[in-house]
C-alpha cells in the first residue's frame, strides 16, 4: 500500500496541474460526461410517442433543460471553436423539433397528406418552373434600373440643391408611404383610363422600381453624406471637379457603407414580387395558387415556400460575404 500510495499521488498531482486550474465546462472530456449523463437520463425518462402526463411531460422538460445548460456552457466560452458552437446550436433546434414532433400529439399523418401530398404534384413542376423564371427575370429587371434610378437621385439630393430636394424628397417620401400592392393596381387598372397602358410584367416592374429606387434613393444619400467633407476638400485641391470626386473619392467608400442595407433592399425586392399576383403576373405565387385550386390542395404554396427559401438564403449569405468584404476594406 505504502508502494503504491507515491504513484496514485503523483497521479493526482499530474491531473490536478493539468486541469485543475481550468472549470469543468472547458474541458472536452467533462462536456463528453455531461452528455453521456443526459443520454442515459434520457433513455429511462424519455416514455413513449404521443401526448405524456403533466409529470412525465416535465422529466422531459427538465432533460431537454439539462442538455440546453449543457450547450449554454460551450456558447459562452470564448475558448471554444465557432464550428463546436455551431453544432451545438443546431443540435438544440433538432431536439426541440423531435421532441415537439414525437410528443405534441399531433396528426402529423393528416399533416402530411394535406401539407405535403408530393404524390399529387403531377404536372404542377412546369408551372413552378416558369413561375420561377418571371420571378427571377421580375426581380432582375427591377433592381437593376432601381439601382439607376436610387443612385441618380441619392447624388442629386446629396447636392442639397433646394429645387432638387423639394421634388426628389416628395418622390421619396410618397412612394415610400405608397403600399405597393396599390401601387401595381393603380398602375395596371387606372392608367388606362388616361390612354396608358403597360403590360402586366412592365406594370409590377414599374411598381417596383418605383418603391425600391425610394428607398435606395435615401441609402445612397445616407451613404454619400457619411464621407467626410475632407475628402471633397482634398480632391478639390488636386484640382479634381466635381463629378470627378464624386465618382472617384466620394462614391467608392460611400458604396462600403451602404452595402449592408442596399443589399438587405434587394433582398426584399425579390419577396415583393410575390405581390404581383394582384395583376395576374404568372410569377411563382400566382402559378402556385392556380395550382392550389388545381390540386385542391395546400402542397403548392409550401412548395413555393421552399423555393423562395433556396433562392434567397443564398442571397442572404452572399449580403453577409459582401458586409465582411466591406468591411475588410474599410480596416484597410
Amino acid at each position: 500500500m505504502n508502494e503504491s500510495e507515491p504513484s496514485q499521488a503523483s497521479f493526482l498531482d499530474r491531473w490536478r496541474l493539468r486541469f485543475g486550474h481550468l472549470p469543468w465546462y472547458r474541458r472536452y472530456e467533462g462536456l463528453l460526461l455531461v452528455v453521456a449523463v443526459w443520454a442515459a437520463g434520457g433513455a429511462w425518462l424519455l416514455p413513449e410517442a404521443g401526448r405524456p402526463d403533466l409529470p412525465v411531460a416535465l422529466a422531459v422538460v427538465a432533460w431537454y433543460v439539462a442538455y440546453f445548460l449543457a450547450v449554454a456552457t460551450v456558447l459562452v466560452d470564448r475558448e471554444k471553436p465557432t464550428w463546436l458552437k455551431r453544432i451545438g446550436s443546431l443540435t438544440v433546434l433538432a431536439l426541440f423539433g423531435w421532441l415537439f414532433v414525437r410528443y405534441s400529439g399531433t396528426r402529423w399523418d393528416r399533416v402530411q397528406d394535406q401539407f405535403f401530398a408530393f404524390d399529387r404534384m403531377d404536372g404542377v413542376w412546369a408551372m413552378y418552373l416558369q413561375g420561377l423564371t418571371v420571378t427571377l427575370q421580375l426581380s432582375a429587371v427591377a433592381a437593376a434600373i432601381s439601382l439607376v434610378l436610387g443612385l441618380t437621385l441619392g447624388v442629386l439630393r446629396s447636392l442639397h440643391h433646394p429645387v432638387l430636394e423639394l421634388f426628389i424628397g416628395l418622390y421619396v417620401d410618397f412612394f415610400r408611404a405608397m403600399p405597393l400592392i396599390v401601387s401595381m393596381v393603380v398602375i395596371f387598372y387606372a392608367l388606362p383610363f388616361i390612354g396608358i397602358r403597360l403590360p402586366a410584367f412592365w406594370a409590377a416592374t414599374l411598381a417596383l422600381v418605383l418603391m425600391n429606387s425610394a428607398y435606395q434613393t435615401e441609402i445612397f444619400r445616407a451613404g454619400i453624406e457619411s464621407v467626410t467633407r475632407g475628402q471633397s476638400d482634398a480632391a478639390a485641391a488636386l484640382g479634381l471637379s466635381g463629378v470627378q470626386t464624386m465618382w472617384h473619392i466620394v462614391l467608392p467608400q460611400a458604396f462600403r457603407t451602404i452595402i449592408p442595407p442596399l443589399t438587405n433592399n434587394l433582398v426584399s425586392l425579390v419577396k415583393d414580387t410575390a405581390v404581383a399576383y394582384v395583376i395576374t403576373v404568372p410569377e411563382l405565387l400566382t402559378n402556385a395558387q392556380h395550382a392550389v385550386v388545381w390540386k385542391r390542395t395546400p402542397t403548392p404554396l409550401i412548395l413555393s415556400m421552399f423555393l423562395y427559401l433556396a433562392t434567397l438564403i443564398p442571397a442572404i449569405h452572399f449580403t453577409r460575404w459582401l458586409e465582411r468584404r466591406s468591411a475588410r476594406w474599410v480596416a484597410r
